[in-house]
């Protein structure tokens, strides 16, 4: 009689697990009862309905570029309390040798609005839904002025290492930490989630 090896018996292990479906794995999934599946509904439409706003024309000339114009005085502020000497002509800032435009991708709207989508479709509570948002704007915005403070100093200080800075480094820490803030807020502020 030949001994049973173990991967003889792994294999009959494997044989014997029951033969579920890739549909009916998902099933449940696929209905719009489920939490999941409503939240990633959600986020996406909110997504996708702020991403359509802020392309509106009428949008930009009347929102967008006046908190750019904003942030750039703001940014400047922030330079001169740390002893640079810069000015600010409308979106740009300059000083030291050193020029930088606040385009709108840098004017952290798009995070924001990713930030409050994901806090609108998560189900919690609309009092823990607005403290998340309200906090969670602030914090982002503020963020924001920082990360444009550094970045002019990285471009006046040591110029060849800005466009690495802003393009890979600066903007993948700003998504990161909007995603960590958003944890959080699960984390710390959600009390309860009326999830079934």
């Amino acid at each position: 009689m030949q001994k049973e090896t173990r991967t003889n018996r792994r294999g009959k292990k494997l044989k014997r697990v029951d033969k579920t479906s890739l549909y009916q794995r998902i099933k449940p999934f696929l209905s719009f009862k489920h939490p999941i599946t409503r939240f990633c509904l959600l986020f996406l439409g909110l997504l996708v309905a702020s991403s359509t706003l802020l392309s509106l024309e009428t949008i930009e000339r009347y929102f967008a570029n006046p908190v750019t114009t904003l942030i750039a005085s703001q940014v400047a502020w922030i330079l001169k309390a740390l002893g640079l000497q810069v000015y600010v002509s409308g979106i740009t800032i300059s000083g030291k040798g050193f020029s930088a435009t606040i385009v709108s991708n840098c004017n952290a709207i798009f995070e924001i609005f990713l930030f409050l989508s994901a806090v609108i479709a998560f189900p919690a509570l609309i009092k823990e839904k607005l403290a998340g948002g309200i906090l969670g704007t602030i914090f982002i915005y503020l963020l924001n002025l920082i990360r444009i403070a550094l970045l002019f100093m990285i471009g006046a200080y040591n110029p060849q290492y800005f466009e690495e800075s802003h393009i890979y480094v600066a903007q993948s820490i700003f998504i990161v930490m909007v995603a960590i803030l958003w944890l959080f807020w699960i984390g710390k502020w959600v009390k309860s989630s009326p999830v079934q």
